[in-house]
């Protein structure tokens, strides 16, 4: 399994979102998915790249839906995001919390071997 990091960044003239974010990357049956446990969104194509790039497409339209809509925060905080509202500020939740709370990313991890990325997530918005 490779781990990999994605960069986002999303602007619509006023406001922005950049964040660094922790995916998995893995291939079964000859197609290649990249998930976010943190977000719970999965992007998948022929090769590795291709799936990245999917993955980045469903970030993407994931940032700009719930940031037009003015549920972001509440999407962030139902996916068990620490969230600040009055400072725009955001902070994934840990690991072990993604692993108790995501039956999809327990079964992931527990299957195809993927590796922890500590690294912390910070997002946001301007």
């Amino acid at each position: 399994m490779d781990k990999k990091q994605a960069n986002a960044k999303y602007s619509d003239g006023r406001n922005s979102v950049e964040f660094n974010l922790s995916i998995f990357l893995w291939e079964e049956d000859s197609v290649s998915y990249a998930y976010s446990p943190a977000l719970d969104l999965t992007g998948y194509g022929s090769s590795k790249e291709e799936a990245k790039e999917s993955f980045e497409t469903v970030l993407h339209e994931f940032i700009k839906y719930t940031h037009n809509k003015k549920t972001i925060f509440q999407e962030l905080e139902n996916l068990g995001w620490a969230v600040n509202k009055r400072k725009k500020r955001v902070v994934s939740p840990d690991f072990e919390d993604l692993l108790s709370d995501n039956e999809h990313f327990r079964h992931l991890y527990k299957s195809k071997d993927l590796v922890r990325d500590s690294s912390n997530v910070n997002l946001e918005l301007a």
